[in-house]
């Protein structure tokens, strides 16, 4: 049973920072490890969903006892579209870089080297970060569900670029079905895919493009060509290499 003076607390609060040190005590308190270990008995935490085991939820706040094998590449860090709070329960850590961002590029310093950690913050502005190691962990984490930020950049950590983006939203498997329907539409779609091909989220514009191709080729030919300029080095090798592709096959037929 959650501690009704914790869900009090996130009944007035809009941010992580009003109960973070709320949220800490109540896992403490809680005593998780001893709960888990007693639910083959008879301990019913929560409700089980596909991420683990809900402890609370509303319309602002998720609370869950989860299994987190989250990591990244040792050269990349990611940024996150809203906020949460985790606290491991098991006997592991969190082993993360913290990287403060700054106009679209990370703030490259010496200073930033891996802390472990059994209790952490994910701040979705300003911040990016790399997660080392691939070890399972069970947390408590609690999410704030507004979206902070709709379209979030991974860095490379060595030259503090952007190298991509995703989308904070469901934005992105949204578009995902859209641009699939479009072209089933014939030529009077290619204006709107046209238009998507210009989304900020890199995936929507690649995948814009490759249904363009379907009713308008011509049209879509001159967008790829516009791609080996594109912000994301990701789609500019995408479209160098399709456009090698292409030629090719113009010259073969």
């Amino acid at each position: 049973m959650i501690a009704d003076s914790f869900i009090r607390v996130l009944s007035v609060s809009n941010s992580v920072e009003c109960v973070e040190s709320a949220f800490h005590d109540f896992v403490e308190r809680q005593d998780f490890k001893t709960q888990v270990l007693n639910m083959v008995e008879h301990t019913t935490l929560g409700k089980i969903c596909r991420k683990g085991i809900t402890l609370y939820e509303d319309d602002n706040w998720s609370l869950l006892l989860t299994l987190d094998t989250y990591t990244t590449p040792s050269d990349v860090a990611t940024t996150f579209s809203s906020e949460s709070l985790y606290s491991v329960v098991s006997e592991h850590h969190y082993a993360v870089s913290i990287y403060s961002e700054h106009d679209d590029s990370l703030i490259l310093s010496t200073e930033t080297l891996p802390i472990n950690t059994r209790q952490l913050k994910i701040s979705p502005n300003n911040h990016a970060y790399v997660f080392h190691g691939a070890q399972e962990k069970v947390v408590v984490a609690l999410h704030n569900k507004s979206v902070a930020r709709e379209v979030c950049p991974y860095y490379d950590t060595v030259s503090g670029r952007k190298i991509a983006t995703y989308s904070g939203t469901h934005d992105l498997e949204r578009y995902k079905v859209l641009t699939g329907f479009l072209p089933q539409f014939g030529t009077t779609a290619a204006p709107y895919l046209v238009k998507l091909t210009k989304h900020k989220v890199n995936a929507i514009r690649w995948q814009a493009l490759v249904e363009l191709f379907k009713v308008d080729h011509q049209q879509a030919k001159v967008i790829l060509i516009e791609f080996l300029e594109d912000p994301c080095h990701i789609v500019r090798a995408q479209a160098n290499a399709t456009l090698t592709q292409l030629t090719e096959f113009e010259k073969a037929c």
